[in-house]
């Protein structure tokens, strides 16, 4: 006679009744340790020892049997899943209090800071009572890439956070955009790291124009790394790929000797020219800096206070640097001063969010002795990125139409005077005008030379964001667009949308030439350039721009061997990133 079904089911019951016996103790004792003020799950009623008594149950009641043991199945499996829940919550308690006493507040420095950075960074906020900021997991954050194990233990070593932090309030080195931020947790000290990649593509009407900067090419490739040692001593140091080259362009130490004055010690930006000090030139609207660019102070190596007054409406620089335009040594033993104010007078106390918030302006100056011969070999701007003697002055694409003889030095005082006015919003205007003076001599004639030039840049945001107001010495920044372009957030917005213009002029005057300082035969003495363009911001990390340009000059000249020609059209384009 075969085995019945009950028979079997009986017989396999029977067989895991000890270990899930086993299971339901150790689970019981197991979750008494972990919540000892929690009363404990009723036990569940056990029917094995009706089991062992009954010899030969009925087919009833071996199903209630069955029926009791799936009960108790359900109940062991429900305890387990607690037992891992309060197992979770043990060690996020753990991790929250740290080594320190019990309720002790986790080390993330004191309550309210932040890694030191770029003024008005953001920050994640609701991500981070979460355990996660921006995407990066909270315990990366306060312990130097802690263990799943012990992450209080290595906060105690190392005592790093570390973030990727944004900012759009037109400071840092690139003014603005995302940068990796590592600190300690009382942010007396901090390293940054921020990038700035270009690619252009710059096509010309025009065959065999002499510059480099046409099809496609890469014309800033920047890194800067830049923190505070103590937040007292600050430092930056910043690299560039510039059409095929590499530049140091910052190496510099800071003393912040308090809230008012800092004095800074190395080579860095450097007044006259607010258009080349107050922001990137892959942040202008228009897709690069005026003609105006090669009579900057741009990067030289001194001593610069910089300060301000009036609760920040008023900020200054002053110091000294060598010679030349941001040169890596000094041509001949002189220094330069260079000097620069700027007025606010409608920033914070009510003015906020108003039109004249956004309004200001100031001037930048230098001046100092020079005695160089201005054709310096492997000293231009193609081969060192920044540093130039001014041989001659070009174009927005460098395409000389003013170039002095080889034989003309530098031989006196120079003098750079540069007033600026801007008013920052959703429309938004800057314009500047430089005198540029110095005495010239090809050992025979001496005489003073003088350059004059002037832009004015517009801008409107079509889609409705608004450039940063209140800048002082900063210019334009980076934008978050009101509706991003992210499709892999499923972000289907339309971007940022801007508008933009430059006129701009360069006259090099008719003394120099009059002189017979310069090569006749390829220069005139005035350059116009107009660009009009089309930026879109689909994200407020990229930047995509499209600008049509037209240079023209009040005398035909010849480029490149050509025939003469007054000017010639350039439709250039932009892709970069602030990261």
């Amino acid at each position: 006679m075969g085995t019945s079904p009950f028979e079997l089911e009986r017989s396999r019951v029977r067989s895991e009744l000890p270990i899930l016996r086993a299971l339901c103790i150790l689970s019981g004792l197991a979750v008494a340790a972990v919540a000892q003020d929690a009363p404990p799950p009723s036990a569940p009623v056990s029917s094995t020892a009706a089991v062992g008594a009954v010899s030969n149950p009925s087919n009833a009641e071996l199903a209630e049997q069955l029926r009791m043991l799936r009960s108790e199945v359900a109940e062991t499996r429900a305890l387990k899943a607690e037992l891992q829940q309060l197992r979770g919550l043990v060690q996020s308690m753990s991790a929250q209090q740290g080594p320190g006493p019990a309720g002790a507040p986790a080390a993330h420095g004191p309550a309210g800071t932040s890694p030191t950075g770029p003024v008005g960074a953001h920050e994640g906020t609701a991500a981070e009572s979460q355990g996660v900021s921006n995407g990066v997991p909270e315990r990366f954050h306060s312990g130097a890439f802690a263990g799943r194990d012990d992450p209080g233990a290595s906060t105690e070593r190392f005592g790093i956070k570390a973030r990727y932090k944004y900012n759009d309030k037109a400071t840092g080195p690139l003014g603005g955009g995302g940068y990796f931020s590592f600190s300690s947790p009382d942010d007396e000290f901090s390293l940054n790291v921020t990038n700035q990649i270009t690619v252009d593509g710059t096509f010309l009407d025009r065959a065999r124009i002499p510059t480099t900067e046409q099809g496609f090419n890469v014309p800033f490739a920047r890194s800067f790394i830049y923190g505070n040692i103590t937040k007292d001593w600050s430092y930056q140091v910043g690299v560039q790929g510039f059409l095929g080259t590499f530049n140091l362009l910052d190496l510099f130490m800071a003393w912040h000797i308090n809230d008012y004055v800092t004095l800074r010690a190395g080579k860095g930006l450097a007044p006259p020219l607010y258009e080349y000090y107050g922001f990137s030139p892959a942040l202008e609207p228009v897709i690069t800096n005026s003609p105006l660019y090669q009579l900057a102070g741009k990067r030289p190596i001194g001593l610069m206070f910089t300060g301000s007054l009036w609760k920040s409406r008023v900020q200054w620089w002053s110091g000294i640097s060598n010679s030349g335009i941001s040169l890596f040594g000094n041509l001949d033993r002189n220094q330069d001063y260079n000097g620069a104010v700027d007025f606010t007078p409608f920033r914070g106390d009510g003015w906020e969010n108003t039109v004249l918030e956004g309004l200001g302006g100031g001037v930048g100056f230098s001046a100092g002795k020079q005695e160089y011969l201005l054709h310096q070999e492997g000293v231009s701007i193609s081969n060192n990125g920044e540093s130039t003697t001014n041989p001659a002055f070009s174009t927005v694409l460098g395409v000389p139409f003013y170039s002095y003889h080889s034989n003309v030095s530098a031989d006196g005082m120079r003098s750079v005077f540069s007033p600026h006015i801007y008013w920052y919003g959703r429309f938004s205007v800057l314009a500047e005008y430089i005198n540029f003076s110095r005495e010239l001599t090809d050992g025979t004639t001496k005489g003073r030379s003088t350059q004059r030039g002037y832009y004015v840049n517009a801008s409107y945001w079509l889609t409705g964001e608004s450039d940063f107001k209140g800048n002082g010495f900063q210019g334009y920044s980076t934008v978050t667009p009101l509706h991003p372009f992210i499709p892999s957030r499923h972000l289907y917005g339309p971007g940022a949308w801007q508008l933009a213009a430059q006129w701009s002029e360069l006259n090099a005057g008719t003394g120099d030439i009059a002189r017979g300082f310069v090569d006749t035969s390829n220069s005139t003495n005035r350059m116009s350039n107009f660009m009009v363009g089309l930026n879109w911001w689909p994200n407020r990390y990229t930047r995509l721009s499209f600008d049509y340009v037209t240079t023209n000059f009040n005398n035909p000249i010849p480029l490149s061997g050509r025939s003469p020609v007054d000017g010639y059209q350039t439709f250039w384009t932009r892709f970069a990133m602030f990261f």
